[in-house]
C-alpha cells in the first residue's frame, strides 16, 4: 500500500472511531428502558397527522447521536440546495429522544430511533408518514431492509443503517472456536473475569431469549423471566456490565469475549489482527437505525429533499466512510472504501443475515423487561 493510500486509510479509521466512540458513550444511556407515559398530554397531536403549513425553503434539524453523518452530506447539501440547510442536535439515547418529544413537539424536523421506536412516536401523536413520491431515491436502499415502518408501503421512517449485535474474542486467548452464544456459556467458567457483556438490557435480556430459542420481541412474562435466568446463570463469570470503550479490553487483552456491535469489532480489528467478530449461530440481535419524520414539522418538503439527496449512492456511501458502519445500499459499493465494502463483518453474506432478528415494539411488556433488567442488575 502507497503511504499516502495508508494514511488516508488511518484517517478515515481515526475519523469513523471517534464518531463510535461518542455513539457508544451515548448509547449506554438508552439503555434504562423506561415506559414513558402520555397521560399528561394534550390531544393536539392525538390524530398524527398534524396539520402544519409547509415551507420549501429554509432549515431542518435532525436530532440524534452527535457527528451521525457524513462528513460531506449537509455542505454537499447546501450546494445542491442553497436555499436549504440541516443543523444537527445532538440528543442522547433512545429515552431522551422520545421524551424530547413528548414534552416539545417541535423541537426536531427529523429523530434517529431505531426502527421499533417509531411506535412511540405514533402513540405520541408526532409521526409523520413519509411521502415517497418525493423521495425516489429511497429505492436505493436494499429490500432487506425495509421493514416494519421503514417498509415502502406507507413508510414512518427511512432505514439509514443497520448493525448486529455479536461478539468478538481474542483468538491468541480463547482457544476454542466460538460460533454461537451457546459456545460462550460452554467456555464462561474458564474465561471468568474476561467476559464482557453490554449494559443495555435489550441487547442482553434479547441475548438471553437467544440462547432459549425464543424471539427476541417476547412480551410473555415466563419466557423473560427464562431469558434473565440465563443472565444470571453467566453473570458470576463476567468482568461487568460496560457503557463505554466497549472493544477496548479486546484491544488490550484485558478481556478475552465481549458481546459488541459489528461496527464497534470491525474498527477493533484495526487496532489488533487477534481479534475474531462471530455472527452467532444461534441468532443475530440487529437493529435498523432509522430517520423519523415529525408531523410538527413546517418544513418536510425539505426533509424529503434531504432524504432523496441522502440515498443518492455516492452521498450513502460518504456516511458509511466516514462512520465505519454497515451498508444497506448495495448500489453505493462502488463509493465505500474498499475495505469496508469488502467486510463480512459489516457486509455479511445472505446466509448470516437470515439469522438476524429485528425486535418489535413491546407496548405494555416493557414493564416485564424493566422488571427482570432489575433483576438481572441485583442478582
Amino acid at each position: 500500500m502507497k503511504k499516502s493510500e495508508k494514511e488516508l486509510w488511518e484517517l478515515r479509521v481515526a475519523n469513523a472511531q471517534r464518531n463510535v466512540i461518542n455513539r457508544r458513550r451515548f448509547h449506554s444511556m438508552a439503555g434504562g428502558l423506561v415506559a414513558l407515559s402520555l397521560g399528561g398530554l394534550g390531544s393536539a397531536w392525538a390524530s398524527g397527522e398534524a396539520s402544519v403549513k409547509q415551507l420549501t425553503s429554509g432549515t431542518i434539524t435532525l436530532g440524534g447521536w452527535p457527528d451521525w453523518i457524513g462528513k460531506d452530506n449537509i455542505p454537499d447539501f447546501r450546494k445542491a440546495y442553497p436555499d436549504a440547510d440541516v443543523r444537527l442536535a445532538s440528543i442522547p439515547g433512545e429515552e431522551d429522544r422520545i421524551a424530547k418529544l413528548a414534552t416539545d413537539p417541535a423541537a426536531v424536523d427529523i429523530m434517529l430511533l431505531v426502527e421499533n421506536d417509531v411506535q412511540r412516536l405514533i402513540d405520541l401523536g408526532v409521526s409523520a408518514p413519509v411521502d415517497l413520491g418525493a423521495v425516489p431515491n429511497y429505492a436505493n436502499i436494499d429490500e432487506a431492509f425495509k421493514v416494519g415502518y421503514a417498509a415502502a408501503s406507507q413508510p414512518r421512517c427511512v432505514t439509514t443503517d443497520y448493525g448486529k449485535t455479536g461478539f468478538g474474542y481474542r483468538r491468541d486467548i480463547v482457544k476454542e472456536d466460538l460460533k454461537s452464544w451457546a459456545d460462550v456459556w460452554k467456555v464462561a467458567e474458564k474465561y471468568k473475569g474476561k467476559i464482557t457483556f453490554l449494559n443495555q438490557p435489550q441487547f442482553v435480556i434479547g441475548t438471553g431469549l437467544i440462547v432459549n430459542g425464543d424471539s427476541i420481541s417476547s412480551t410473555d412474562g415466563s419466557t423473560v423471566r427464562r431469558a434473565a435466568d440465563k443472565i444470571i446463570e453467566i453473570k458470576p463469570y463476567l468482568k461487568r456490565f460496560v457503557d463505554t470503550d466497549i472493544s477496548r479490553g479486546l484491544v488490550d487483552g484485558s478481556v478475552a469475549i465481549a458481546m459488541s456491535w459489528d461496527y464497534d469489532i470491525y474498527l477493533a480489528q484495526q487496532e489488533n489482527e487477534n481479534i475474531v467478530w462471530v455472527a452467532p449461530e444461534d441468532g443475530i440481535y440487529g437493529y435498523l437505525d432509522v430517520w423519523a419524520p415529525v408531523n410538527t414539522s413546517e418544513r418536510l418538503p425539505v426533509v424529503w429533499k434531504f432524504f432523496d439527496f441522502f440515498f443518492q449512492p455516492r452521498q450513502y456511501g460518504n456516511f458509511v466512510n466516514t462512520l465505519g458502519t454497515a451498508s444497506c445500499m448495495e448500489a453505493s459499493k462502488p463509493f465505500i472504501d474498499k475495505r469496508m465494502a469488502n467486510s463480512e463483518i459489516l457486509n455479511p453474506p445472505k446466509e448470516v443475515l437470515k439469522r438476524v432478528q429485528y425486535p418489535k415494539p413491546l407496548g405494555e411488556g416493557q414493564r416485564i423487561w424493566d422488571r427482570e433488567w432489575l433483576r438481572i442488575q441485583a442478582a
